[in-house]
């Protein structure tokens, strides 16, 4: 095995194929239309893909790594086989990797050739002649690996090879430009968690954090306990006054909600108008007193008074906890919200709590 380090001009490396006239001006014509691109999916897709098409390559990877490239957090593929993916690093190391990152240089690996005895790593019943290393600096904590091969059975009409080296150093700039966008687009889609209305987290971020706490109460073997709640009489505020009152007294009653909980807790406005609190480190006992104090400052005011002279709203609440009631997110968020609609159902303004688990007193 043989490796070069890259640079303009460079043309150590074996492969010397003469490159079409205007490749460059073509490779940066096909990736145009990656840089129109906000979304990381199609932006890694599309650059992988031209980078495969124009260099007449087999392969072509893209790792999004953290920590100076110690984690992979998301790899993208073309040319791979669906469920075929063990190969995707081509055999680099960790060690490999972090290097790449931390030097920032572009290098190709060329294996079997008249330089070097070396087998290449095989890829799907085929042995890889030339592996491209395009390492990139992103952004945050992120960085990004663009890995191309060829294998020996087309190694002779690809165009991998150190002139087009020297021409991908005028796109690959753009390249890091793109990811970046994407990623920086992606990180504010992440931190994008509160809903608009009521301030109170939204459903997204309700399914990720409940993921976690119900990990950490595995861990370290501690309760958590998930409070669903609907508000009583808010369609009837609708009907009378309108859906703008009938915001107002969402965002009243999730104010309520929030100033009854502590900080750790997680207020979620679930959907329409019903609410789900998350409550780390809480058994149910602990959560039925919250839920208790939540229904009476819900009920203890009118609403609108200003608006409307005053609106009585209640709430049907319903409280399950890990693990006496449920094990898996799935059956305590089910466990919860059926507590809830069996109050709903009948005497509103109310508390039920789940029916323990068989092995649960």
């Amino acid at each position: 095995m043989v490796e070069t380090r890259q640079g303009r001009g460079s043309s150590e490396a074996s492969g010397s194929r003469r490159l079409p006239a205007a490749f460059e001006l073509t490779l940066y014509k096909d990736l145009s239309r990656t840089f129109r691109s906000f979304d990381l999916n199609t932006v890694a897709e599309e650059i992988l893909k031209s980078l495969k098409r124009s260099l007449r390559a087999d392969y072509a990877t893209l790792l999004i790594l953290t920590d100076q490239g110690q984690f992979v957090e998301r790899v993208f593929r073309v040319g791979f086989a669906p469920e075929k993916h063990s190969a995707d690093r081509f055999g680099l190391t960790k060690t490999e990797i972090e290097g790449l990152i931390r030097d920032m240089i572009p290098k190709m690996k060329e294996f079997g050739g008249p330089a070097s005895s070396a087998p290449g790593p095989v890829v799907e019943g085929e042995s890889v002649a030339r592996l491209a290393m395009f390492p990139l600096q992103l952004v945050y904590d992120y960085s990004g690996l663009i890995l191309v091969a060829v294998t020996a059975a087309k190694s002779d009409v690809s165009l991998l090879n150190a002139p087009a080296f020297a021409a991908l150093e005028t796109v690959l700039t753009d390249i890091g430009f793109a990811l970046k966008n994407a990623l920086t687009v992606r990180r504010m889609n992440d931190l994008i968690t509160k809903d608009d209305l009521t301030l109170s987290y939204n459903r997204r971020f309700f399914e990720e954090y409940l993921v976690e706490e119900l990990e950490r109460a595995r861990r370290y073997n501690n309760p958590v306990s998930l409070i669903f709640l609907d508000l009583d009489g808010l369609r009837e505020v609708n009907s009378r006054f309108g859906h703008a009152m009938g915001s107002r007294t969402l965002q009243e009653a999730a104010a309520r909600i929030m100033n009854a909980v502590r900080t750790m807790d997680k207020v979620v406005r679930y959907g329409g108008d019903e609410f789900c609190i998350i409550l780390p480190e809480t058994h149910w006992k602990g959560a039925l007193e919250v839920a208790e104090r939540i229904r009476q400052r819900i009920a203890a005011t009118p609403f609108l008074l200003e608006e409307t002279g005053g609106i009585e709203i209640t709430g049907s609440f319903g409280v399950a906890s890990y693990p006496t009631h449920a094990i898996t997110k799935e059956e305590l968020i089910k466990k919860a919200d059926e507590a809830m609609y069996r109050i709903k159902s009948q005497t509103k303004n109310d508390i039920q709590v789940a029916q323990p688990l068989k092995r649960f007193p």
